[in-house]
Parts: C-alpha cells; sequence; structure tokens
C-alpha cells in the first residue's frame, strides 16, 4: 500500500511538472492550470480506487506522460492556424496607427497588444527581436520566422511603412486564400480515399463469407498489398508536393 501511494505521488508530480511547462510555453493561465492539476488528481484517484495494482498505475502514468509529451506538437499547429488567421486583423491595426501619425514600432506593438495568451507571446518575440536588433532569435515556425524578417525589414527601411505593411498584408492574404482551396482539394481527396477503403473492406468482408481466405489468399494479399500501397503514395507524394503562390 505505502508503494502504491508513493508510485501515486511520484507519478503526480511528473504530471504536474509536465503540466506546468505545458502551462508557460502556451500562456495558460495559473485557474486553468490548477483545474487541470486537480483534475489529474482527480483521474489518478479515480483510477487508483478501480484498478489497486501498482504494475497497472505505472502503465497509467506513463500513457499519460507520453500523451503530455506529444500534445504540445499537435496543440502548437492547432495555435498557428489561429496565428495565422490572426495576423491580417493585425496588420490592419498597425495600417490605422501608421494613419493616425505613430511610429511603426508603436503601431506593431499596440497591434500585438490586443492579441491575448500564446499569440501575443509569439508576436511579442518578433516584437523584442526588432527593437533590441539582436543577431538571432529561435523561430520554431516558417510563418513566424518570414513575418519577423519582413516587419525588420520594414522597420529599417522607415520609408513608406504603410504601403510596405499593405503590401505584407497583401501577400499574406494571398497565401490564405490559396492555403484554404488547397485544404478543400487536400480535403476532397481525403474523403474520396476514406470511402474507397470502406468500399474495399465491404468487398473484402464479402470475399471472405463467399469464397473464404485460403484458397484465395495469393489474390486477397495482393489486392491488399496494391491497397494500402496506392493509399501510401497518394499521401506521400501529397505531402512532399510544394505549393507555391
Amino acid at each position: 500500500m505505502i508503494i502504491f501511494f508513493m508510485v501515486s505521488m511520484f507519478g503526480q508530480v511528473l504530471i504536474h511538472r509536465t503540466l506546468a511547462d505545458i502551462a508557460r510555453e502556451f500562456a495558460i493561465s495559473q485557474h486553468r492550470l490548477r483545474s487541470l492539476l486537480i483534475l489529474n488528481l482527480v483521474v489518478i484517484v479515480f483510477f487508483a480506487a478501480i484498478s489497486p495494482s501498482t504494475v497497472t498505475l505505472w502503465l497509467f502514468i506513463g500513457i499519460l506522460l507520453i500523451t503530455l509529451k506529444f500534445f504540445p506538437r499537435i496543440f502548437r499547429i492547432f495555435l498557428m492556424k489561429r496565428l495565422s488567421g490572426a495576423l491580417i486583423p493585425a496588420l490592419d491595426c498597425v495600417i490605422l496607427g501608421l494613419q493616425s501619425g505613430k511610429s511603426f514600432r508603436q503601431s506593431l506593438h499596440g497591434a500585438i497588444e490586443n492579441q491575448n495568451g500564446w499569440q501575443r507571446n509569439q508576436l511579442r518575440e518578433i516584437y523584442n527581436f526588432i527593437i533590441t536588433s539582436e543577431n538571432h532569435i529561435a523561430v520554431k515556425s516558417a510563418l513566424l520566422k518570414d513575418l519577423q524578417q519582413e516587419l525588420l525589414e520594414i522597420d529599417r527601411s522607415q520609408n513608406r511603412c504603410v504601403e510596405q505593411v499593405r503590401a505584407l498584408r497583401r501577400h499574406l492574404k494571398l497565401q490564405e486564400n490559396f492555403r484554404r482551396r488547397s485544404g478543400q482539394v487536400t480535403q476532397q481527396i481525403k474523403m474520396q480515399a476514406i470511402i474507397v477503403t470502406a468500399l474495399y473492406f465491404a468487398l473484402l468482408s464479402f470475399v471472405f463469407v463467399q469464397f473464404g481466405f485460403m484458397n484465395h489468399r495469393f489474390l486477397i494479399i495482393s489486392s491488399l498489398f496494391m491497397f494500402v500501397s496506392g493509399l501510401f503514395i497518394i499521401f506521400s507524394v501529397g505531402r512532399r508536393m510544394k505549393w507555391k503562390v
């Protein structure tokens, strides 16, 4: 019982530290962090109550830690899509600030402060890079890297800033429209692949029931291999394809 309790507390500490790191990275409020920690404690206590086995508890904690390990990567993809959609309204705020007589840095700072959470933190890093003129800053996204370079060039030019920001806005708008249209195309391909897969396995089940597997195993395995290879080629080529704007 003591070992079981120590394992529970040790797992709780590991999960607490992982959640705290995630909260710092994604600017999660302390209130939400406390709610997540309480929920985690309730889940562990509930799991320990229904399955009082040390091995099972270790397995549960391990699965939970692995899930939290990969969660930031998946969540970052979702947040990057939100940030991409927020850039055009942010540039609109910069343009309004410039038209009202403010400097480029003042306008950019005001637009960034209108953001919230993780998005504001990412844009603040770019702003800090611009005003400090550091030689290097770690950027985890090609979108943010390109935006950082464009804003830095506008800040250094100090000439016709409004026109340059408008040109950057048009470029981002063009990219957004292109991504939306290409996304519609890939979505159609995925839906067709799902439908074809369902039809294939329905036909495969019919063949199993009507003709059996052993008598036609060579044809069945060959068709399954070709079908899986076809799906792999379609999605592999789609991921490697470079779309140009």
